[in-house]
């Protein structure tokens, strides 16, 4: 069989297929596939990927991406280099601009981009200018000729509920509001609709914020330090929280800066909440920037020194991200048929210091240093000592 890729000797983990063990993966056009048995593989290319573990493409599921379009948002093909081969865009267009963001960011990037909708007509358009979320000036019509419009980019609404950005005492009447219009959008347009909420420095508990949700919405900052948070004094979850989770809430911690508490994750993970998914929350203050969500695999080495396991680690940026965004068995996994999008990366053993908002510290001993990305069968990075 002549195949354009084979990646040797690697240690493959594909939580997809409970998969954690060194074997060869085999890619033909812009897919993995399977050799037949009886037959060798033929091809120029062999990747020899030693010392090496073989991911499918990650996932960055909350990042913003509007470049050009907002003053917090960054290139989403950058990420390329880091490992990443496919993102979510969580909200910085409203319905004034998400049809620019579509045409000059989604239908122009390399990797697969999909978003959320912030109601608020203009967006995140700049850290000085604060969303509007009273229901009262959202443009309902255009809304849903957007949803109309893009079914296969846009995942669903997003609305932040935090002091300073709505009122103390509207914050609970302004997110049922976004529910109850994304059930009314939802039955008009014959498909479910997300909702994604900012959490941190809620005015409402924790637990009262994901009441309003809904079984598929996302409740993102979990692990967020200020205010109410989801671990109580005591070290346990928060009720409506577990409540929330057996509903089929999504919980992602999308790290950022201001929206990760040390303490926070330290004390959940130990009463056994893990995120379902682990995401930056990129924006352009912090892209590459030590030491706080510098990008993706630093962010999932800060996971390591936690102490989730590997595997629970990618999963969260693999398979699961990879079903909210409606491409399970296409993306987030190296199941024959799948498309090809593969990382490749080195642990390095080395003290790395990760940092949240209060400076609080998490120490770790090994760092994740992509060495080759892969998109639908093509090599996008290639780190210059790697494959030589």
């Amino acid at each position: 069989m002549r195949l354009d890729y084979v990646i040797r000797n690697g240690r493959v983990i594909d939580p997809s297929q409970n998969l954690d063990s060194v074997q060869d993966i085999y890619i033909k056009n812009s897919r993995v596939v399977s050799l037949p048995e009886n037959e060798t593989a033929e091809c120029g290319h062999v990747i020899d990927a030693e010392g090496c573990i073989v991911m499918p493409g990650w996932i960055d599921f909350h990042t913003h991406l509007f470049r050009e379009g907002s003053n917090i948002c960054i290139d989403p093909d950058m990420m390329i280099a880091q490992g990443t081969t496919a993102a979510v865009d969580a909200g910085s267009a409203g319905s004034a601009t998400y049809e620019a963001f579509y045409k000059s960011v989604i239908a122009q990037s390399v990797m697969r981009v999909k978003a959320f909708l912030t109601l608020y007509a203009g967006g995140q358009l700049d850290p000085k200018l604060i969303e509007d979320f009273n229901p009262e000036l959202y443009n309902l019509d255009k809304i849903e000729r957007i949803v109309e419009r893009h079914p296969d980019d846009l995942l669903g609404f997003k609305i932040r509920i935090s002091r300073g950005v709505v009122p103390d005492d509207k914050g609970m009447d302004y997110l049922k509001a976004v529910v109850d219009i994304a059930e009314n959008v939802g039955e008009k347009v014959g498909r479910h609709i997300r909702v994604c909420v900012h959490t941190t420095n809620s005015p409402m508990s924790a637990g009262e914020l994901a009441s309003a949700l809904r079984p598929g919405d996302i409740f993102c900052h979990c692990f967020q330090g200020a205010g109410n948070t989801i671990v109580l004094e005591d070290g346990s979850i928060d009720s409506g929280i577990i409540e929330a989770r057996k509903r089929g809430v999504i919980f992602d911690s999308a790290n950022g800066k201001g929206n990760f508490g040390a303490r926070t994750g330290e004390k959940a993970l130990a009463a056994g909440f893990k995120p379902d998914i682990i995401s930056t929350d990129l924006t352009v203050d912090k892209f590459n920037m030590p030491p706080y969500c510098k990008n993706l695999p630093t962010l999932l080495s800060k996971y390591i020194a936690m102490g989730m396991s590997l595997n629970d680690i990618v999963r969260c940026v693999t398979e699961t991200p990879a079903k909210i965004m409606g491409l399970d068995g296409k993306i987030g996994t190296l199941k024959p048929g799948a498309f090809a999008n593969v990382t490749i990366v080195k642990p390095k053993h080395v003290k790395i210091t990760h940092k949240d908002f209060r400076e609080d510290e998490i120490t770790g001993d090994i760092l994740l240093v992509p060495q080759m990305t892969m998109i639908d069968g093509e090599i996008q990075y290639c780190q210059t000592d790697f494959w030589y």
